[in-house]
């Protein structure tokens, strides 16, 4: 069901396409011959351009049929309509392939190439081919001259591909991408489009009218490059949608007034229909110098932004890297059952403390009988003791000690700032504090004692660890759950 194109869709794209016909027959034609503008191909490619390849059938089958309705009503007649919509439908289909060829297959790269390839398609392998087609139509349906149907064909639709599909195709994109935006926010709300600047893209689309006007409508020379000087200008500065419009609107202004005889270049021929072609020879010359200068600007931006994702991405990155780097140091240095600093942690902290010079005390503490513990109650029960006296210990010193976890059931401390009297009072409430605390475990409640050891800390910290824990071992054959100090 996916694959059914939307009849509404082909419907719109029909009655456009019905509209340009009429525009293009109605007054772009001399002579009674071909139009010598030719706006709806540059339509209808755009719209190729932009949809699936399922649906192109159902697509040139309804302009074709508008074409054919529009010729019979506006052009040469209904007979000559059929060899003039296979021309523009082939012509369409043409100029899409190439478009989808140089803009999906190559873009960003080869820009100039890319640039001259497409300008050489559209000004003259595909316009001749679709000519070709049309004057062998008119020539031996109407009768009418060969060489001036090829001729005129041709150069309205050079100029109708290479001052329209650039910017039909832009637009095509940029409506498809706002559409697929709008949906995109309509299942989430926080997603958001860009900012095309939309006053300057006004200003400067009514600048290029205003100026293309005052030029065409006096008769100097001098001034026809001032159209020139401001189209290139917004093809370095300006969104590309408006870049491209730029020569369509040189084309819009300058061709009618051009061909009423007005203007710098009207004089120089006498044809309205000479004056009509040198007009749209104008706006094409100004397409084909600023496409180029439109393609390799959007390439630079695009590179621009992907540069700045890059180093967004890596910023990012770098940042998370160096979050991870602290995380892992962290990790490192604790202990992953009570989140204490664990052996390494806690002997760098004494090794700086004795050097420091500071003051100091060193405690060392250890659960009492706590292999029963594991062996009554089983591990589960053993780790939920360990992690309540970390709990303990850490509301029973100061924020500037150290508990630290330095072996299974060991436990130290660093109390700066003490001396040995103040740190054995600081500890013994420790041990009184966890003697009559009912510790919940898995297995049920337990109650532990523990054995402290006390030393003043000089400027060997492994000295101040082992006179600490010969003072522990005394405090156990004392009879444990007590606390012993050593000078």
């Amino acid at each position: 069901m996916r694959r059914i194109p939307n009849l509404a869709d082909i419907a719109g794209l029909a009655l456009l396409y019905l509209g340009g016909v009429a525009f293009s027959c109605l007054l772009c034609r001399a002579d009674g011959g071909v139009a010598m503008v030719w706006v709806p191909g540059s339509v209808l490619a755009a719209w190729l351009y932009t949809a699936g390849r399922e649906r192109w059938m159902a697509g040139l089958i309804a302009c074709a049929l508008a074409n054919e309705l529009g010729a019979g009503l506006f052009g040469l007649g209904w007979t000559a309509g059929i060899g003039l919509s296979l021309a523009n439908m082939i012509e369409a289909a043409a100029a899409a392939v190439m478009a989808r060829h140089t803009l999906r297959t190559h873009w960003p790269h080869a820009t100039f190439e890319i640039a001259s390839g497409f300008l050489l398609g559209a000004a003259l392998v595909i316009p001749a081919g679709s000519a070709l087609i049309a004057a062998c139509t008119v020539h031996w349906v109407v009768g009418g001259a060969f060489v001036p149907t090829f001729r005129d064909w041709m150069l309205g639709h050079a100029v109708g591909l290479t001052a329209l599909l650039p910017f039909a195709v832009t637009a095509a994109i940029r409506l498809d991408r706002q559409t697929r935006a709008a949906a995109q926010r309509r299942r989430a709300a926080d997603q958001r489009t860009a900012s095309h600047r939309p006053i300057a893209s006004t200003l400067m689309v009514l600048t290029m009218a205003l100026l293309t006007a005052c030029v065409f409508l006096q008769d100097l020379r001098w001034p026809l490059v001032a159209p020139l000087l401001f189209a290139l200008f917004a093809a370095v500065w300006a969104d590309v949608l408006i870049a491209t419009a730029m020569p369509m609107l040189v084309a819009l202004i300058a061709a009618p007034l051009t061909m009423a005889g007005l203007g710098p270049i009207a004089p120089a021929l006498i044809q309205s229909a000479d004056r009509l072609q040198l007009g749209l020879l104008y706006a094409g010359v100004i397409a084909c110098c600023t496409l180029p200068v439109v393609v390799e600007q959007a390439r630079r931006r695009q590179q621009i932004a992907m540069l700045s994702r890059s180093a967004a991405h890596f910023q990012a990155m770098s940042q998370r890297a160096d979050t991870l780097i602290d995380e892992l140091r962290q990790a490192a240095l604790t202990d992953p059952l009570t989140l204490l600093p664990n052996r390494r942690a806690f002997f760098e902290r004494l090794t700086a403390q004795a050097q420091s010079g500071e003051r100091a005390c060193l405690a060392m503490i250890d659960i009492d009988h706590f292999k029963r513990v594991n062996d009554r109650f089983g591990h589960a029960a053993g780790d939920a003791v360990l992690r309540h006296f970390a709990d303990v210990a850490r509301a029973s010193f100061r924020s500037g000690d150290m508990v630290g976890r330095i072996g299974g059931e060991e436990f130290a401390v660093v109390l700066r700032g003490v001396d040995l009297d103040q740190a054995c009072k600081i500890c013994q409430r420790l041990v009184d504090k966890l003697c009559d605390t009912d510790i919940a475990t898995p297995a049920g409640t337990v109650r532990v004692t523990i054995s402290t050891g006390v030393a003043t800390i000089g400027s060997d910290g492994d000295a101040a660890m082992a006179a600490a824990d010969s003072a522990m071992y005394e405090a156990k054959r004392g009879g444990r759950s007590r606390l012993s100090s050593v000078a």
